[in-house]
């Protein structure tokens, strides 16, 4: 066995033979070069996914087997064809050699849609793929809302909104924040309220929000994120009436027994909106009344509504208070007027009532009731009738035999009246066709006016009514009376009836017909010592001009005994003036002015107080402010009203008042504006006023 130390030796000295031996062997071999194998698959490095709108790069790189990069790419000579789906686009779209660079071919990929797309490379020629990959593009931020919503609604039902988050590309944003700072406004004629809590909960970019609008028009709602500034808005909603709730009715405060006139009826949902489809949704109105008699027509078609509205033109015969009430047919939605009080017709014939016996030579009591053809009482009388006469079937002679019109207080007026012979007799009254110059009535006569006392109805028993045997001959009668009669002029005094007619005073009435006043000629009359009276030249006095009322037979009553009917004719146009007499230191105070409107005509009545005085009054037409007036100058008189009075009213616009105190006298000029032209007017003075009637010639 060798000496340990002699073992180490020999172990380094093989060990130096060795390594000197293959030093020597490798200095002896040549450099060899490995280059990569035939191409075998790709290789691509892409983000998972993108943003749409962002373009982003495909990195392709090619390997062998085994798995080394060919960088010599370029001169294999092969060809390949890139794809994608959906809207995405790549550039290149065909990687050939020449594409790659050191093994690497870069493709831009570019999408504005939020899709998943598939990326692939093939061999050109070929169907399968060599290596594809999925990558999902994500919306971009948000940008703007879309609303979804229909294109119309009914007020007081709610309708749905949908809200969409989008970004610039439209693609939908479903990022969790959105709806934590959202506004929601509207504009339009009609407005819009949330229901709930008004926030919008976005789940995956959406949400819908219930909304109720009550106000008829049209619409948008705006959806706005406060931080962002993105907002939407809807396309105009068209907010329709509801269903049919209540009906508003307007009328006249005042209309005339038998005289059409305008009833407006518009139907209306819960909300206040006008049911503008009711011509298609209505089933008809019912017309009623609250008074004791029919109205006409009684009813409306939903035709005749014409944007929910209807005007049709109502006629009532009774004279009273009444509201009109409109109720939808088999239904309970109904509306009515405010009150609409019913004034009598014109007059149109008398009842007379006496009592059952009388002293032939003593007084004793009649009471006359005027009505219009409807039977209405003419409570208007004493401002619209013509002179009473009175006339009996006995032989003997009734005295006073005539009533004036200021004589009646509501319609009615009681006489005392003596016959002189001992026989029975009916007593009849008929309206004269001349209006007769009006008069003043004193403190003495007024009793006449009041109704028969307790005591004396107690003495007049009630009789039936009785009509005339032959109401032909009757008017025959009547017809012949009326072309007797001529125009007079008015005379200062009358030839005394009785005791209490001598103590009457006449008026004089004024009728003309309005034009320039240089284009008037006056017919001189000689001057008494304190006025001058004046009449309206011959040409324009005519008997009459209007048509003659209808004469309508009087219902029977318990109470009545005799009824006598006159047509109503215009009266005669004659000039009028209060019969003067010395003047005093009273003043006339010109107190109001109101208007009374009728279908033909129109009555001015000037409320002029403190009887005791003596009033003047003359007439004239004047031009001013470029329009006519009919100057009434009244003295002595103050003008008490501080206002200007404005009428609306087919005959009469304004009235001026004016106060005239030039050489110490008080004067009162009166200016009425005149619409028209060719009006005539008759001035009349009835107690406290004067009253002025306007009507077409």
């Amino acid at each position: 066995m060798l000496p340990k130390k002699i073992r180490l030796r020999t172990k380094f000295l093989i060990f130096s033979v060795l390594f000197i031996g293959l030093s020597f062997s490798l200095g002896l071999a040549g450099t060899v070069v490995i280059k990569p194998g035939k191409f075998d698959h790709f290789t691509l490095q892409m983000p998972e996914r993108a943003v749409a709108g962002e373009n982003f790069v495909v990195k392709v790189s090619v390997y062998d087997a085994n798995k080394n990069l060919i960088t010599n790419f370029s001169e294999s000579g092969k060809e390949f064809k890139v794809d994608v789906n959906g809207t995405a686009t790549v550039q290149p779209s065909v990687l050939g050699a020449s594409a790659f660079s050191g093994g690497i071919a870069n493709i831009l990929v570019s999408n504005k849609k939020a899709e998943k797309i598939s990326f692939s490379i093939r061999e050109s020629g070929g169907t399968v793929p060599v290596i594809s990959r999925e990558i999902s593009i994500v919306p971009n931020k948000l940008d703007h809302f879309t609303l979804q919503s229909p294109q119309t609604a009914t007020a007081g039902n709610p309708f749905d909104v949908k809200v969409v988050a989008k970004d610039i590309f439209d693609n939908t944003v479903s990022d969790l924040d959105i709806g934590k700072n959202i506004k929601i406004t509207s504009s339009g004629s009609s407005s819009v309220k949330a229901l709930g809590s008004g926030v919008l909960d976005f789940r995956t970019g959406m949400a819908t929000g219930a909304f109720i609008s009550e106000k008829t028009g049209d619409l948008s709602i705006e959806v706005q994120d406060v931080v962002s500034g993105s907002m939407g808005k809807t396309l105009p909603i068209q907010v329709n009436p509801g269903a049919l709730a209540y009906f508003k009715l307007e009328a006249p405060k005042t209309a005339m027994a038998g005289e059409p006139f305008e009833l407006l009826i518009a139907a209306y949902d819960a909300f206040g909106n006008i049911v503008s489809n009711y011509a298609a949704t209505g089933s008809g109105v019912k017309l009623t009344t609250t008074g004791s008699s029919k109205i006409e027509p009684v009813s409306l078609t939903p035709a005749e509504f014409k944007s929910g509205q209807a005007i049709t033109r109502i006629q009532y015969e009774k004279a009273e208070d009444i509201q009109i009430v409109a109720k939808e047919f088999n239904r309970e939605q109904s509306g009515k007027t405010a009150e609409i009080q019913i004034f009598n017709a014109y007059p149109d014939h008398f009842v007379v009532l006496t009592p059952d016996t009388a002293v032939s030579g003593q007084k004793f009591k009649v009471k006359i009731e005027a009505y219009d053809r409807f039977n209405n009482l003419a409570k208007d009388f004493n401002l619209t009738g013509n002179e009473v006469l009175l006339s009996t079937t006995g032989s003997g002679v009734l005295s006073p035999s005539k009533v004036s019109p200021p004589d009646f207080v509501n319609g009615i007026a009681v006489a005392d009246v003596i016959y002189d012979k001992a026989e029975s007799f009916q007593i009849s009254a008929r309206m004269s066709s001349d209006k007769v110059p009006g008069r003043m009535i004193t403190s003495d006569h007024r009793d006449v006016n009041k109704e028969i006392s307790r005591q004396q109805a107690a003495v007049i028993p009630k009789k039936e009514i009785r009509r005339p045997a032959d109401e032909k001959a009757v008017k025959k009668e009547q017809k012949k009376e009326v072309r007797k009669e001529k125009p007079t002029k008015p005379e200062a005094k009358k030839d005394s009836l009785n005791e209490a007619e001598a103590t009457k005073t006449p008026k004089e009435s004024t009728k003309k017909t309005p034009q320039k006043k240089q284009a008037i000629a006056k017919k001189e009359v000689p001057a008494t010592p304190v006025q001058q009276k004046k009449s309206v030249p011959e040409e324009t006095k005519k008997p009459g001009g209007e048509i003659a009322k209808k004469e309508a037979p009087a219902a029977k009553a318990p109470d009545k005994k005799v009824i006598s009917e006159e047509p109503r004719k215009p009266a005669v146009e004659v000039a009028k003036k209060e019969e003067t007499k010395p003047a005093t230191s009273h003043l006339y105070h010109v107190s109001n002015v109101s208007i009374i409107e009728a279908k033909e005509k129109v009555m001015l009545v000037i409320n002029v107080t403190n009887p005791n005085g003596n009033l003047e009054y003359g007439d004239e037409i004047e031009s001013k402010y470029g329009k006519d007036w009919l100057k009434v100058k009244m003295k002595p008189a103050v003008n008490s009203t501080e206002k200007t009075f404005k009428f609306k009213s087919a005959y009469v616009g304004e009235v001026l008042i004016e106060e005239d105190k030039t050489g110490g006298q008080n004067m009162v000029n009166m200016y009425i504006e005149l619409i028209p032209a060719g009006l005539t007017y008759d001035i009349a003075r009835i107690k406290n006023t004067l009253v002025i009637t306007f009507s077409n010639p």
